[in-house]
C-alpha cells in the first residue's frame, strides 16, 4: 500500500524520535496535514533535558556520533548547536570502601598496562573495523528486512566476537553497550550492536576517551547538544502541528480510514477549563512509540499478525536518578563502573558540567518492571558512590530526580533467526497502519530516525 495524495490526513501517535522524524520527513516531502499526538506535556520521548544553573543536562539519550548522519542534517536545518565530549574515566569499589576509586581506563580495556597489551588493543580495534566495514552493504538500508539470510550475525553479540576472534574487544563494548542501556553482551542479538557500532562510532568512541581529544576538531568526536537533547527536538517540532496532553481512548481502524477518539486540554488564554473529548477522522495511522502489547489493545484492536509480532518483544528495566552533589569533581565528564557492578547499582556517573554539582546516575534495574523497592536501593547504592568519591549530597537543597522505564524494545536471536522481521515489513501499511521506532532498527535516536525516513520514502513518496 502506497500513499502519494499530499493532501491525506495522517496521524501520528508519540512525539518522541520516532514520531518528529516521521513528521518531518512527511512535511519536507509535501505532505500537509499531518498531526502528532503526544500523551505527555513535552515532546522529545527518553530525550530529556533539564537546566540547573544556565546549564543544560540530558537524563536520557546524550550523545551523537559522526555516524549520525539524519540527526545531524536535522541539527543545521534547525540551528541546534554541538558542543564536543571529551574524556572518560573508570572507577570500581567495594561495599563500604573508602579511598582512590579511579583506575586506568585504558589499562581495562587493554587487559594490562605494558606497551604489548595496548598495542595488541589497538590491533583488535582495527580488526573490528575492518569486519564491520566488510558488512556495509548488510546494513546500508535501515531496518531488518533479509536479516534472517545472514545466519552468521543472527547470534548474540558476544558469540560474534568470539567467532571473529575478538572477544576480548567484550571490555570495551561494555560501555557504550551495556552501561547505556542495552543488555549484556551474551544478549544483545549481533545485529543490534553491529548496526549500533558502525566504524565512524566506533572511531568517535575511542577518540574522545583519549587525554588530547579536546583539540581534535568536532566532527571526529562524540559530541552533544549544548542545550540539551529535548531541546533539539523540540526545535523540530516547532515546524510541525505536535498536540501535548493527548490521551487516545480508542481508535478504529477500516478501509474508509482510521478513526480516534481522544480526550485533550481545552484551554483559554493558558487557563485549563476542562479536557474535551473528540473524534477525528484520518486517512492513515503511524504508531510511534514502544508500548505493550496489552496496553495497545486497550485502544486498537490488533489483528493476529500485529498481535503475535508485539508479543514477542522484550524489554530491559533502565533508571536515570540525579543530584546535587557538594564537594565532588568527577576526573573526567563521565565515569564508567568497571567491572560491571551487581543489577541495581550505577554504572554510569555523569557531570556534563565540572562547574556544576548537579550529576546523573545510570543503572540497569533488577525488577522486570520498575518498582519503589528499586529506586530506594539505587538511592543507597547513589550515596555509598558519593561517600567513596569524596562527595555528599545536598540535602539542603535535595535536588533530585528519578526516571525510570522499560527501555530497548526488542526481540531475541531467535526471533532473528525466524524472519521476525520480514514479518514485521510485510504488513507495513496494512489497515492503513504504520510502525516506526527503535523496535525496527536498534533503538538509539539515529536509527530510529534513519528508519522513520526510509519507512515514508517506501510508502508515501515512492511511485508518485
Amino acid at each position: 500500500m502506497r500513499s502519494s495524495d499530499r493532501n491525506a490526513r495522517i496521524l501520528i501517535l508519540g512525539a518522541g524520535p520516532g514520531g518528529l522524524s516521521a513528521a518531518h520527513y512527511l512535511r519536507r516531502y509535501g505532505y500537509k496535514n499531518v498531526t502528532v499526538f503526544e500523551k505527555l506535556g513535552r515532546v522529545g520521548g527518553l530525550c530529556r533535558s533539564v537546566t540547573e544553573d544556565n546549564q543544560a543536562f540530558d537524563l536520557g539519550a546524550a550523545v551523537v556520533s559522526p555516524d549520525y548522519r539524519e540527526v545531524l542534517k536535522m541539527a543545521r536545518r534547525t540551528g541546534a548547536r554541538l558542543e564536543k565530549v571529551f574524556g572518560a574515566a573508570a572507577f570500581s569499589l567495594k561495599k563500604g570502601e573508602i579511598g582512590e576509586p579511579y583506575h586506568r581506563l585504558l589499562d581495562y580495556l587493554a587487559g594490562g598496562s605494558s606497551w604489548a597489551e595496548y598495542l595488541r588493543y589497538l590491533l583488535l580495534c582495527l580488526q573490528y573495523i575492518w569486519k564491520r566495514f566488510l558488512l556495509r552493504e548488510v546494513f546500508r538500508r535501515p531496518g531488518w528486512a533479509g536479516i534472517a539470510s545472514h545466519p552468521e550475525l543472527c547470534v548474540t553479540f558476544s558469540e560474534w566476537l568470539k567467532n571473529n576472534r575478538l572477544e576480548e574487544l567484550g571490555r570495551l563494548f561494555e560501555m557504550p553497550i551495556t552501561t547505556f542501556g542495552y543488555g549484556n553482551l551474551d544478549e544483545i542479538p549481533a545485529p543490534y550492536a553491529l548496526r549500533y557500532m558502525s566504524p565512524m562510532t566506533l572511531v568517535a568512541v575511542l577518540l574522545s576517551g583519549i587525554k588530547f581529544s579536546r583539540f581534535l576538531p568536532g566532527v571526529l568526536l562524540v559530541r552533544r547538544f549544548k542545550d540539551g537533547f529535548q531541546r533539539f527536538w523540540e526545535k523540530v517540532a516547532w515546524d510541525l502541528n505536535v498536540r501535548l496532553n493527548v490521551e487516545v481512548k480508542a481508535i478504529k481502524r477500516s478501509d474508509e480510514g482510521i478513526t480516534v477518539t481522544y480526550t485533550h486540554p481545552v484551554q483559554i488564554i493558558g487557563d485549563q477549563l476542562a479536557h474535551a473529548e473528540d473524534k477525528t477522522r484520518f486517512d492513515y495511522l503511524i504508531v510511534a512509540f514502544p508500548v505493550l502489547k496489552e496496553n495497545l489493545e486497550k485502544t486498537m484492536d490488533l489483528t493476529e499478525e500485529e498481535a503475535w509480532l508485539q508479543s514477542r518483544t522484550e524489554f530491559i528495566p533502565y533508571a536515570v536518578a540525579s543530584f546535587e552533589i557538594a564537594d565532588l569533581v568527577l576526573k573526567e565528564r563521565v565515569a564508567f563502573h568497571l567491572p560491571l557492578p551487581p543489577l541495581g547499582e550505577p554504572m554510569i556517573v555523569s557531570q556534563p558540567h565540572p562547574d556544576n554539582e548537579l550529576m546523573a546516575f545510570y543503572a540497569r534495574l533488577p525488577s522486570t518492571e520498575p518498582t519503589p523497592d528499586d529506586e530506594r536501593r539505587l538511592r543507597e547504592h547513589i550515596e555509598r558512590y558519593v561517600k567513596a568519591f569524596g562527595g555528599r549530597i545536598k540535602t539542603d537543597d535535595d535536588w533530585h530526580s528519578y526516571d525510570a522505564w522499560l527501555y530497548f524494545k526488542h526481540v531475541s536471536v531467535e526471533e532473528f533467526r525466524a524472519g521476525y522481521y520480514d514479518r514485521w515489513e510485510n504488513i507495513q501499511g496494512d489497515n492503513r497502519t504504520f510502525y516506526v521506532g527503535g523496535l525496527f532498527d536498534f533503538d538509539y535516536v539515529e536509527g530510529i530516525a534513519r528508519y522513520s525516513r526510509s519507512l515514508i520514502e517506501k510508502h508515501f513518496v515512492e511511485g508518485d
